[in-house]
């Protein structure tokens, strides 16, 4: 939208506040929002921040007319101020010799502290600082997600956050459904880094607008956009165990209101490692190809759109080094897996910002998703077909003036699968003391689910916030959801900021695709405890979310800096329980029958130690346990002590050498007892350390080569896999991943751009 709208010509504002935007021009002299910048009186501790859009207000001080607004790396400006209801504010980066000299200091993961929504942003500078191939390997600089494997065969990763399983958090691109459903597992990996724009990371409760499906947080991924894409981009990446990947992205203007971006990318896996000589593939083998084009359109006058369209096509082939497809397919001759994905996506976006009124809009996404899953794991296989489609309609405005904002809308959202298990030994199915037993089971059905929302902003003044949102939604097959949700932030310095929030989340359970690990195993799979003759047998997740945050702002040795304290508290109502423990030999889903909960506590400092010189330190305590079958215990395969540093240092305008070290605690691993004794592992696993490494050299201003190490310190697990070498006996197992199960990797890379 143009700063013109933002601010509104005609807009009067109330008598004791002064509304403004605060912009830079880019490179093309467009003028662009500059979020987070200082705005205070001069001579009174009376101050404010600008929010994602550039807009401050701030309460009018009492003999006050000198208005300062700075920002890190730009010449602060001073504004006498008499009778004026609005201002815009362009300030101008420092320079020396014509060339454009960031002196300040902004860190490349931000917190706003103008929203009452804990949320912070990873800039595409974060990601640059590692290879970022995607979505999944997106997070070794930020210590707020956690990214682990399912299991020692398929290469599959997941992100955890809070200590829960990663289908707990919603994962949103541009702020419509993601990567969820059948996806829930492989979806991480479909989004290529070198696509990435921002990312934006919240924890605990999100906002009613964007469903009820969040539990532990949400990331929204932003795509590049034409207006803040380049022209040209391409990079390609190559490591030594044969991965290489390329990506190319163009953007047009066609005329004065269109305008168009493609992204484009291809990787392989061609070589076939087994590092720790146990006869399987530590990564399989295969493809993805994936492509977007997308269009865009600026009216001019109030309105907005844009069409996307998505196809991707990804292949793995793994298991037995010896294994030859089709040749032992579904054979004892050797132990394979394959896991195809074919997936398209069509969304669109349609806005209108009324003129003179730049709190009022109404807007309308659209998506649809055709997603196909093939798959089997030795003698199983696991099929299924997903089409989803989702409306969301939302309108905001104003209650009398700016203080009492409102959103409001209705949605609905479609899913269809067709999902079918086999498996070579029975499932078992627990009716009551009557046990079923079958070779396949069809878990297909249809979810219609139209909702709407309701959400509330209240500003009284710049010092406190609060949202307060609720939604109901109507389930065809579980009936009326209701998703309270309430953020609330307080400024208690010009530094310091402290939110509250609390919140439900209700999400159903692709149970099968969110758990793949338990298919890389010989463990009977068992369904007890059922409620219902929908989906799997269960209720949908049922939790109440409750965190706080502090962010503190400090200059410590004339040098700035930040420190975020949070800590969150969930509490599950409904779940559906993998239990693990009760027997090695068994993979047990049941309806939770007492407590499940998550405590998660994070301390984060990131700090300019010398100019150009940057820290990131951070530790987090998690305490996730559930009432398994047999008792109450810790959930496994996460650890309670978390430790993390990253170091950033450009050496120089050229050059940047990135460190990043974690520390990761003792995990309980499943009970093995019932095993025999060459098939048992320890109740925990060791603490160990994994360290990162990457250096990057610019050329002019297209050119950038880097190389780096993944797991400097080559650390690996010594077995993996329980009796790797009998994949069709009782005792296998490869889903007991605590660790890397690959030692170091080397890689190199090079990103050009024509901006």
């Amino acid at each position: 939208m143009s700063i013109a709208m933002t601010i509104g010509v005609a807009y009067i504002a109330a008598a004791q506040t002064l509304m403004g935007v605060v912009v830079e021009k880019n490179s093309a002299g467009a003028e662009q929002p500059l979020p987070g910048a200082h705005v205070y009186w001069l001579q009174t501790t009376t101050g404010t921040r600008t929010g994602e859009n550039g807009v401050f207000i701030i309460d009018r001080v009492k003999d006050a007319q000198k208005l300062v607004i700075s920002f890190a790396g730009y010449t602060a400006d001073t504004l006498f101020i008499t009778t004026e209801d609005n201002i815009k504010v362009v300030l101008e980066a420092q320079i020396l010799l014509n060339e454009v000299i960031v002196e300040g200091w902004k860190p490349t993961t931000q917190a706003d502290h103008v929203s009452a929504i804990n949320t912070s942003v990873m800039s595409k500078q974060e990601l640059f600082k590692a290879a970022c191939c995607n979505l999944s390997e997106s997070f070794e600089t930020n210590p707020s997600v956690d990214v682990a494997y399912t299991d020692a065969i398929t290469g599959t990763r997941q992100i955890q956050m809070l200590g829960l399983a990663g289908a707990n958090t919603m994962i949103a691109v541009e702020n419509m459904p993601g990567v969820r459903g059948l996806a829930s597992s492989q979806g991480v990996q479909f989004i290529p880094g070198s696509w990435i724009n921002t990312i934006e990371v919240t924890k605990g409760a999100g906002s009613v607008v964007n469903g009820y499906e969040s539990i532990a947080g949400q990331l929204n991924v932003e795509l590049k956009k034409p207006h803040e894409s380049e022209k040209v981009f391409a990079n390609a990446y190559v490591n030594h165990v044969g991965r290489s990947e390329a990506n190319a992205n163009a953007t047009a203007m066609i005329g004065k209101k269109w305008a168009t971006t493609t992204l484009l990318h291809a990787s392989t896996r061609g070589a076939k490692m087994d590092q720790n000589k146990d006869g399987f593939l530590d990564f399989p083998t295969g493809y993805q190809l994936n492509a977007i084009n997308r269009w865009t359109y600026n009216s001019g006058d109030g309105w907005l759109a844009q069409v996307g369209v998505k196809a991707l096509r990804d292949t793995r082939q793994g298991g037995q080094k010896n294994y030859q497809t089709p040749a032992d397919n579904f054979s004892n001759n050797a132990y394979g897996l394959a896991i195809n994905t074919s997936r398209g996506e069509l969304w669109a976006k349609v806005g209108y910002q009324f003129a003179g009124k730049p709190y009022k809009s109404i807007g309308l996404q659209l998506s649809t998703v055709a997603h196909q899953h093939q798959s089997y794991y030795g003698l199983t296989t696991h099929n299924a077909d997903e089409q989803s489609a989702y409306v969301n309609l939302i309108y905001q405005s104003i209650i009398a003036s700016t203080k009492h904002k409102i959103k409001g809308g209705l949605s609905f959202l479609y899913d269809r699968y067709d999902e079918a298990l086999r498996t070579a030994q029975q499932m078992r199915l627990v009716k009551g003391e009557q046990d079923l037993l079958a070779n396949e089971l069809n878990f297909s059905r249809t979810e219609n689910v139209p909702g709407g929302f309701v959400e509330y902003t209240f500003n009284p003044n710049n010092n406190f916030s609060l949202v307060a949102g609720l939604r109901a939604d109507y389930h065809n097959l579980f009936g009326i959801i209701v998703t309270p949700r309430l953020h609330t932030r307080l400024l208690a310095s010009p530094n310091t900021t402290i939110r509250f929030s609390a919140g439900k989340g209700t999400r159903v359970a692709n149970i099968i695709a969110e758990n793949t690990g338990v298919l890389a195993s010989s463990r009977q799979l068992v369904f007890s405890y059922q409620q219902t003759n929908h989906a799997y047998g269960y209720k949908p997740d049922e939790a109440w979310t409750y965190g706080a945050n502090v962010l503190h702002d400090f200059t410590w040795l004339s040098r700035p800096g930040t420190f975020t304290v949070d800590y969150f508290y969930t509490n599950f109502t409904r779940q559906v329980v993998l239990d693990v423990d009760k027997t090695a030999r068994e993979a047990n889903f049941f309806a939770l029958q007492g407590k499940s909960f998550s405590h998660s506590a994070q301390v984060q400092v990131d700090y300019e130690i010398l100019r150009r010189l940057h820290a990131r330190l951070a530790y987090r305590w998690l305490d996730v346990r559930t009432d398994y079958l047999a008792s109450r215990l810790q959930k496994p395969l996460v650890p309670v002590h978390r430790s993390f540093l990253n170091i950033a240092w450009e050496a120089g305008r050229h050059w940047k050498f990135d460190y990043t070290l974690q520390a990761i605690g003792a995990q309980r691993l499943p009970g093995t007892a019932d095993n025999p004794v060459q098939f048992q592992r320890e109740r925990f696993s060791p603490r160990y350390f994994i360290m990162n490494a990457q250096v990057s050299k610019d050329f002019k201003k297209q050119w950038t080569f880097y190389v780096g190490v993944e797991n400097l310190n080559n650390f690996t697990l010594q077995a993996p896999i329980i009796s790797a070498d009998q994949p069709f006996g009782t005792y296998f197992d490869a889903s007991m991943v605590w660790g890397p199960v690959f030692g170091s990797m080397a890689y190199a890379g090079f990103r050009w751009k024509i901006e």
